[in-house]
């Protein structure tokens, strides 16, 4: 925890120009040599910034120089790889030269057996075969020594072409924390944090039902709480989307916070951002058939966004020590304040512990939202339900009955879905959670049952780069 001193409180532009409606006429000397050293003060600190723009701008020139070497040393290893083949090929064919030799020694040395059990003359067959016989031997020690180059060219491009696939490949393996199934074990555990921090409504809890009713409508709920009859795991439901919903609004003041290392991961986004739009474009205008300029912008982007889903939002180090950042001290202590006006936690203990929890909470929700997704290839989407929208149990997980879904839809969906290809052929990574309703029935003017319409899962909305979009 970090104490007030170590985040100072950063004024506005309109709070600074108020200390200057000052009367110059009560301006005293020594106001005014500290007025000048306060400017000098200024002159180094923009000076200082100028300086971190520059190591900056050359760290973003040591990164294209570094790309332009791999992809030189790429084009190097798939030229050595086509010459590789190409001597494999002339390998094969001397090989099947030698055997058609072997093959027609082999008859000359029967011929010559059969000619000289003929001939009476056995010291002059004799040499004739010693004679062809060391040929044949000579002949098999070159296939042999083919042979054993052709093994090592083989290897030589087993081990290129091993260089050019880790290259090529955009998956993860089993161990990785990026592969999909420990993806959705994360998200998994956000879900159980996510609750923790709700918690269960219980016991020393009050809850302030004028305001969860205002968040129900707000999320077009068709219900109202009763003081009288709770249904808590409603309102749970409902806090656990504020939540969500919080957090992401929480992005959008994030800009603020451009001074010393709080903006990094920010800065670190839209450059990574920029760099691939360069690449595809160069991609595009630059004369070529090479496959590695194929995915390098997706190797980047993984590589980039795998960094900072390990580390973003981390503690910061210092000259002073290590403290929290400040993005997650200041969002965490506003979701608490927040979070007060909905549900008052009376017992002092367990309010502190679910309030620590809050910085966890946040630091999760943009690791995995904003930088761990963009991790993956194609990049998964986001998407929250409507009230109305039809339950889908392949999208959906909740309590219903599997023969009942034409007499329920949702009412609340409070943790999105994570996926790909959310229109079409889906790819689930996590469905979504939602509690259900019973579809209300109304009464046309002849007295006749009318079911509610049931939205068809058009209102509900897909979130593409959602962080990005905030930012």
């Amino acid at each position: 925890m970090v104490s007030s001193e170590e985040n100072p409180v950063i004024l506005s532009a309109n709070d600074e120009e108020s200390y200057e409606f000052v009367d110059s006429t009560e301006i005293t000397h020594e106001e005014l040599d500290k007025k000048s050293s306060d400017v000098e003060k200024l002159q180094v600190e923009i000076s200082s910034l100028f300086e971190k723009l520059k190591q900056k701008s050359s760290n973003l020139y040591s990164m294209t120089e570094e790309f332009n070497k791999l992809k030189d040393q790429c084009e190097k290893l798939q030229n050595e790889n086509k010459k590789l083949r190409e001597d494999n090929e002339k390998l094969s064919r001397e090989k099947q030269d030698f055997a058609k030799a072997k093959n027609l020694y082999d008859t000359k040395i029967k011929d010559s057996e059969l000619k000289l059990q003929a001939q009476e003359t056995n010291d002059q067959a004799g040499e004739i075969i010693t004679s062809l016989q060391n040929q044949l031997s000579s002949k098999e020690t070159d296939i042999r020594d083919l042979k054993q180059r052709n093994i090592k060219l083989r290897d030589e491009a087993s081990r290129y072409q091993s260089a050019l696939g880790d290259v090529m490949n955009v998956r993860f393996d089993n161990n990785d924390q990026n592969n999909p199934v420990h993806l959705k074990q994360d998200i998994l555990n956000l879900q159980r944090t996510l609750e923790n921090y709700v918690t269960n409504l219980k016991v020393n809890i009050d809850i302030n039902v004028k305001e969860v009713n205002v968040l129900i409508r707000q999320y077009g709920c068709q219900r109202e709480m009763n003081p009288e009859n709770l249904d808590k795991p409603f309102i749970k439901a409902v806090l656990q989307r504020k939540v969500l919903q919080q957090i992401f609004d929480f992005l959008k003041n994030y800009k603020k916070y451009k001074t010393g290392n709080y903006s990094l991961e920010s800065e670190i986004d839209l450059k990574t951002t920029e760099l691939s739009n360069m690449i595809k474009k160069f991609s595009e205008t630059r004369v070529g058939n090479d496959e590695v300029s194929k995915v390098t912008a997706i190797k980047i982007r993984q590589q980039v966004y795998q960094l900072l889903g390990n580390r973003g939002f981390s503690d910061i180090i210092s000259s002073q020590g290590t403290h929290i950042h400040n993005f997650i001290y200041h969002s965490s202590k506003n979701l608490n304040e927040i979070m007060s006006q909905y549900r008052q936690i009376n017992d002092v203990g367990r309010k502190n512990e679910v309030e620590k929890l809050a910085q966890t909470l946040i630091r999760d929700v943009l690791r995995i939202f904003w930088f761990r997704l963009m991790v993956q290839e194609p990049i998964p989407e986001i998407k929250w339900f409507e009230s109305n929208d039809k339950i889908n149990p392949d999208l959906m997980t909740g309590r219903w009955e599997d023969d009942g879904f034409d007499e329920i839809c949702v009412d609340i969906c409070y943790f999105p879905l994570v996926g790909r290809d959310l229109d079409s052929d889906y790819k689930v990574i996590t469905p979504s959670k939602v509690l259900s309703r019973t579809i209300q029935i109304q009464h046309n003017s002849n007295g006749e049952d009318i079911k509610q319409n049931k939205s068809d899962g058009n209102t509900s909305y897909i979130i593409t780069r959602f962080f990005n979009k905030l930012l």
